[in-house]
């Protein structure tokens, strides 16, 4: 059964977060019709809520619970716990950090805040940094997998991370506070606050982390640590300014800075390596429900400005996104409905000596057909015409069955396009203007099974080809002169593999749960693509133990990375746990021990990971 909500993501979002904590559980996605159950508010445009059995993309949600339960204060490492997603990055927290979906990098994955895009129009390809962002502040992810080029346009092409910042949900008001502190000097504070009545919510969260760290650089040479500063600002507001009508604003805003390290190592006065980084998003939106048919209108606005200084030489670079958007949808019948909708974007690049400017407008549509009790089908279309390249359709084509009590079997057959980065264009050194866009094809087929003893099990297959990569090719290698250029790379590059997860309730507050993919990534030329493991296994277990005590442990297991730079890779294990116990029904601390076993290990060729690391801290809700 299929719910409709107001259409844009930001209040959608809002009655998500409400319904999906209480059921996070298999077993309540069992439940009885008139229950929500565990839903997707992004995988279509036709509908604003629709439930995971009813949606033929593979969606993965993570909640505030999850979140809180979680064994890292980094939300790149709890998304990298799911099926299929791997991360790497170049040090510790603040350091360059990329997600991995299905063997394909950042510049394949869209990222939205509160309905924002927060991916880098600066950075040198269009993607978002990971190593910016924490646990705090978040209540909702989800992750669609796959080319959703026909619903969110180019980057799209490995999935969809949609996150949700803290919203006023049930009528009323809280507010959460929490403070932690541990291992390299780390001290995280946060607040979050909540006020909702019957003509509208308001919502905001505010944190502060500072850590010394450690050498980003790895090796016994370098003994220079890498500190991070950031704080990090998110509100929201909505209100019913009649029956009808509904408007809201959601805001999103970061300073950082911190040191990195390049592949020499540690830099020396006057050549420290930092970073500081000055982000501002903002989105206005108004929504117009007439029953069947919704509307829906808004603007957003994004700038991230960077500092890097490296080898003593200091670059800026600036980047800014403006973004209008339509968006309707008409409920036919109990069958039948559509969605349809126009967007246009501006975005910019500067860093002094390059810069460069595109436009892209884009329309799209969607169908969804539901024939009967069982089947559900959605197709839908984007055609997107770019001031550069010209225009470009890409299409999905999804279904869900099923197939008996508890079984779903999904089938996606999409396309996608990613166009080259205005860096990748336009910079003095390495760009290239001949560059083209590259395009993609994407198949899944997966099975899910939910047992109604609680458990659940679930395997997909997918396969993805994307013609005409581009990739960084190295003219000249040091010594010096280095030369280097982006270039497209002749023929199809492929990404293929399978994913099983599952979960098991052993008996009342003792779950297991556990994932493995298999991935074969490599380009046109046979070479396996970078830093994508061909295994990746996750176990975890999670128990109540007695009436305030609660655990949680994770092992990760990484294999069969390809080379890099001639240097191999290891494969490594981390087990991460947790203990939480609750002071009184508002009021929590909780001891967060990363890296147990204190394995050495690396995500990147020559950068550091934190050995064994102790957390603790508190959080109360009033």
């Amino acid at each position: 059964m299929t719910h409709r909500i107001a259409t844009s993501p930001l209040l959608a979002a809002v009655a998500a977060t409400a319904t999906s904590i209480t059921a996070f559980t298999p077993a309540a996605r069992a439940q009885e019709a008139f229950d929500l159950g565990q839903i997707t508010v992004f995988a279509n445009q036709a509908e604003a809520v629709t439930d995971l059995a009813r949606t033929g993309t593979t969606t993965e949600v993570i909640t505030a619970d999850d979140l809180a339960q979680s064994g890292s204060a980094k939300l790149a490492d709890v998304i990298a716990d799911l099926p299929g997603v791997s991360v790497s990055a170049n040090g510790g927290l603040g350091a360059n950090t990329a997600l991995r979906v299905r063997g394909l990098d950042g510049k394949y994955i869209a990222v939205r805040i509160d309905g924002i895009d927060v991916s880098d129009p600066s950075s040198t390809q269009v993607q978002f940094d990971w190593g910016l962002l924490s646990t705090e502040g978040v209540s909702r992810i989800e992750l669609l997998k796959g080319s959703q080029s026909a619903v969110f346009g180019s980057e799209a092409i490995g999935g969809v991370i949609n996150i949700t910042t803290a919203r006023a949900g049930q009528p009323g008001n809280s507010a959460t506070v929490t403070g932690e502190a541990g291992s390299f000097g780390t001290y995280r504070a946060g607040l979050s606050a909540e006020t909702r009545s019957e003509t509208g919510g308001l919502a905001f969260s505010l944190n502060r982390v500072e850590t010394d760290g450690f050498s980003a650089r790895d090796g016994a040479a370098n003994t220079e640590a890498d500190g991070f500063r950031a704080t990090q600002l998110t509100f929201s507001a909505d209100v019913a300014a009649t029956d009808l009508l509904t408007l809201g604003i959601s805001g999103y805003a970061l300073n950082g800075d911190g040191s990195f390290d390049e592949f020499g190592g540690d830099g020396a006065p006057p050549f420290d390596e930092f970073n500081s980084v000055e982000t501002r998003a903002l989105r206005i939106f108004a929504d117009l429900d007439l029953g069947s048919v919704q509307h829906g209108v808004a603007a957003s606005y994004y700038t991230n400005d960077r500092l890097s200084s490296s080898n003593g030489f200091a670059t800026v670079f600036d980047g800014t996104r403006r973004t209008f958007e339509y968006k309707g949808s008409y409920a036919a019948s109990d069958a039948v409905s559509y969605g349809f909708g126009a967007d246009l974007t501006r975005e910019t690049y500067d860093s002094g000596a390059d810069s460069g400017t595109e436009d892209v407008s884009g329309i799209f549509g969607e169908v969804l057909y539901a024939p009967d009790a069982d089947l559900d089908l959605a197709l839908s279309l984007r055609y997107d015409d770019h001031s550069a390249f010209g225009g470009n359709l890409s299409g999905r084509a999804a279904l869900a069955y099923r197939m008996g009590a508890g079984t779903v079997l999904r089938g996606v057959a999409s396309t996608g396009f990613r166009a080259p980065s205005l860096y990748e264009l336009n910079n003095t050194l390495y760009g290239n203007a001949a560059l083209q866009p590259e395009e993609s094809r994407n198949f899944e087929l997966g099975i899910e099974h939910d047992y109604a003893s609680g458990a659940n099990v679930r395997a997909t297959a997918f396969y993805t080809e994307i013609d005409n990569l581009i990739q960084f090719v190295t003219l000249t290698s040091f010594p010096l002169p280095f030369t280097g250029q982006y270039r497209q790379v002749p023929g199809t590059s492929t990404s293929k593999g399978i994913e099983l997860s599952g979960e098991w309730a052993l008996r009342d507050g003792l779950r297991l749960f556990g994932s493995y993919t298999y991935t074969d990534a490599r380009d046109a030329t046979g070479a396996p693509l970078l830093r994508v493991p061909g295994h990746d296994l996750v176990l975890g277990m999670a128990a109540d133990m007695g009436r305030a005590l609660s655990g949680r442990i994770t092992l990760n297991r990484i294999a069969d990375r390809p080379a890099e730079f001639g240097v191999a890779m290891p494969d490594y294990t981390v087990v991460n746990a947790g203990l939480g116990y609750d002071i009184t029904d508002d009021a929590q601390v909780y001891l967060r021990i990363e890296n147990l076993l204190d394995e050495d290990y690396q995500t990147s060729s020559g950068f550091s990971t934190a050995g064994r690391a102790v957390y603790l801290g508190v959080r109360a809700t009033f």
